[in-house]
């Protein structure tokens, strides 16, 4: 059994489909085709995080547009810069980085420059290695390897700098011939020239932090050049550091405490010179929206301290099979609510809210450092909701059509029955009366009988238990003998038995209908076996003499037509709905409606005063379902004369019509005839809304029950 229970669960349509969707995406995403996306809400997530402010451990000494209009020289001559080296100095940083190239000589004072570059050991020059377009750029003449760090960024296809490289394996022959970055440079520096390790799997650990090498598909990334050693890069915010300008250094201007133990960095910030990138910030930035290279060396900087100092944590990212089930959860989940909600409103409004959870999700794991897929579960999610819903309609436009041809059987099967009966002249001369089973009876060798239920001109009721299910769980069984026992009509009505359950068993779908378990023949009788509902009956709270209020009758009415909703939608009528016929569920209060009617036809169905009827309860049957024509608003009719008997306390069959078609009562006089809702104070809105559900002509009634209840919103709005 838990075989078969596995088996089904795998066969729903959300499994699959949030499957197939699953696999589509993943292939998709492997292929790159969502990378962009991908950066584009990076970019986003890393604007809305918080400013933590400053990072209190880096300067930089910006080259700026008034600087250079002040000088009148650029690049700077070694005579400017080994002033500024040597104002810097007397400050005592921890460490200065120089991010402006020196391979030229620019004079005057350029020796100057280069023997101070040599002698000291605080500062930091930079070269650049070569890629597809540029050549290298060596650092200073005379510097030591130790002294030196490179400068190169490494943008993405969108030409945004989002990865730190830290680490490169420099050709021999290069002029630029360091290992490590500027911004580790300077790290390792401030960390007290400690050495950085590697792990076996080529991890690098400074301290006891340890720096995973980005992979080629590592979150939202894929096939990614991750040449070097590179991580994905942590934006502190958009102004990360403290700025001066060269001059204001120069003119003794900026405050011995932002420089003594802190890095230094110097670099070009004015937009003339070109040094700028796009950064995670620039879509957002009205004004200069690039960053300068020495801003953009600082963010390193600081990442990599705040990391090793901090604890903050770098980025993690799913592995692979993490993220096929990442997309596969929310593809199901999108699944599911599609299976779940029919309602397109309620749909559309389940996938918003479920899209905003997802986004919410992934933006707080963007704040812990996770960067995961947002777009493949994002689509997967829609995929898999918009697939349920086509197979949905599919599946439903096949079994409107199935149970409009079991319909059609069924009306043809009635015919053919009550053509039968009225040539055996409606009797029943042939059949002995329906006997009563005993306790513990066994039928069909499963279903035990507890006790009776009920009977009436149709057949037996009986509370059993099922034997053959885990618990000996309890049913409803429903004991029908046809009307007569000749050949002929038994196989008619045979038909019209199996046509019945197999409606039965589509309407059993819905919660409040009880689920059909089986139908079977024995002996040459009918038993229909359904879900047992733990309950009472309507007929127990609408009473002769007992009036119920208003919002009882409403709550009564709403209820019910929610369940006709379901019912009318396959074009199914019920045709004998009626109190005995509803049944307040225990477990939550809702009516549950049952004994659906047109599998009597098998019986002769008469009422008590003898005149043979086509299906229904006297007082509570519409004329054109007398007359054997019964329509869908034939069940609008029956629910709207049990709203009256409960706002009016009196019995529906005491109700008549007068000759112009109005529902009237008549009193132990049988002379005065009133109009039902002037028998005493009753609200217009709502006896207007139930003279329209019981109109004699079936035209001039309500013609569908969403029409009734939007009827009935009106009548709760407050005047």
């Amino acid at each position: 059994m838990l075989c078969m229970q596995m088996r089904n669960f795998f066969k729903q349509p959300a499994i699959i489909s949030s499957a197939i969707a699953t696999i589509l995406l993943f292939g998709i995403q492997r292929l790159g085709m969502l990378e962009p996306i991908e950066l584009k809400l990076f970019d986003q997530m890393i604007q809305m995080r918080g400013n933590p402010g400053l990072d209190p451990r880096i300067l930089v000494v910006g080259v700026t547009e008034k600087d250079l209009e002040k000088l009148q020289k650029w690049p700077l001559s070694g005579e400017i810069l080994d002033k500024l080296f040597t104002k810097l100095e007397g400050y005592q940083p921890r460490v200065i980085g120089l991010d402006i190239f020196r391979d030229l000589r620019v004079e005057p004072g350029h020796d100057k420059l280069l023997k101070h570059l040599q002698n000291s050991d605080r500062i930091i020059s930079v070269c650049k290695h070569s890629d597809s377009v540029n050549s290298p750029t060596p650092p200073p003449a005379g510097t030591q390897i130790e002294q030196v760090g490179f400068s190169d960024v490494v943008a993405d296809t969108d030409d945004i700098i989002r990865r730190n490289l830290l680490l490169v394996q420099p050709e021999s022959t290069s002029a630029c011939t360091t290992p490590y970055s500027l911004g580790l440079q300077l790290a390792l520096r401030y960390l007290g020239n400690i050495q950085p390790k590697f792990s076996a799997n080529k991890e690098l650990q400074i301290n006891n932090t340890i720096f995973k090498p980005l992979q080629r598909n590592s979150g939202g990334y894929e096939k990614v050049d991750t040449n070097g050693f590179q991580i994905l890069l942590n934006y502190r915010s958009v102004n990360p550091v403290k700025l001066v300008s060269v001059s204001e250094v120069l003119g003794n201007q900026v405050e011995p405490a932002l420089i003594k133990d802190k890095i230094v960095l110097i670099g070009s910030t004015a937009p003339s010179l070109k040094d700028i990138f796009n950064t995670p910030y620039s879509a957002s930035q009205q004004e200069n929206p690039k960053m300068a290279g020495v801003v953009v060396q600082a963010q390193m900087v600081s990442q990599i301290l705040s990391a090793v100092l901090n604890k903050q944590a770098l980025f993690w990212f799913f592995p692979e099979w993490g993220e096929v089930v990442w997309i596969w959860v929310w593809s199901l989940g999108g699944g599911i609510i599609a299976w779940r909600i029919q309602h397109p409103l309620s749909l559309t409004l389940g996938t918003v809210v479920i899209l905003t959870l997802l986004l919410g999700v992934n933006y707080i794991i963007f704040t812990q450092a996770g960067w995961i897929p947002v777009v493949s579960p994002a689509l997967g999610l829609i995929i898999a909701t918009g697939s349920v819903v086509t197979y949905s309609a599919f599946r439903n436009k096949r079994e409107q059509e199935k149970i409009a041809w079991q319909i059609q059987e069924q009306k043809r099967t009635i015919k053919l029955l009550q053509d039968l009966l009225q040539e055996g002249g409606n009797t029943v001369n042939d059949v002995t009366a329906i006997p009563l089973f005993e306790k513990d009876t066994l039928l069909n060798q499963r279903y035990k009988v507890i006790q009776p239920l009920g009977s009436g001109g149709f057949g037996k009721t009986y509370l059993a238990s099922d034997t053959q299910r885990p618990g000996n769980p309890e049913c409803v069984v429903k004991h029908l003998q046809p009307a007569r026992q000749d050949q002929e009509f038994l196989d008619v009505a045979r038909r019209l038995f199996k046509t019945e359950g197999e409606i039965l068993e589509l309407l059993g779908k819905s919660d409040r209908i009880p689920q059909l378990l089986a139908y079977f023949e024995e002996s040459q009788q009918f038993y229909l076996v359904q879900q047992f509902i733990p309950g009472h009956s309507l007929s127990e709270e609408i009473k002769s003499g007992k009036r119920l209020s208003e919002a009882q009758v409403i709550d009564l009415l709403q209820d019910v037509l929610r369940v006709l909703i379901f019912v009318h939608s396959h074009h199914i009528i019920h045709r004998d709905i009626k109190p005995a016929n509803l049944i307040r569920r225990q477990q939550d209060n809702r009516l549950v409606l049952i004994d659906f009617g047109a599998v009597k036809q098998i019986q002769s169905q008469q009422t008590e005063d003898n005149q043979s009827i086509a299906i229904g309860t006297a007082g509570y049957a519409p004329p054109e379902q007398l007359l054997g024509h019964p329509r869908l608003n034939s069940d609008i009719y029956a629910l709207g004369m049990i709203g009256i008997e409960g706002l009016t306390g009196i019995p529906a069959r005491q109700f008549q019509r007068n000759p112009h078609g109005q529902l009237v009562f008549k009193g132990d006089s049988h002379t005065d005839a009133v109009i039902w809702y002037k028998l005493d104070n009753i609200n217009e809105k709502l006896a207007s809304v139930l003279d329209k559900m019981v109109a004699y002509d079936f035209i001039q009634r309500y013609q569908s029950v969403e029409e009734v209840l939007e009827s009935l919103e009106k009548v709760l709005l407050p005047l």
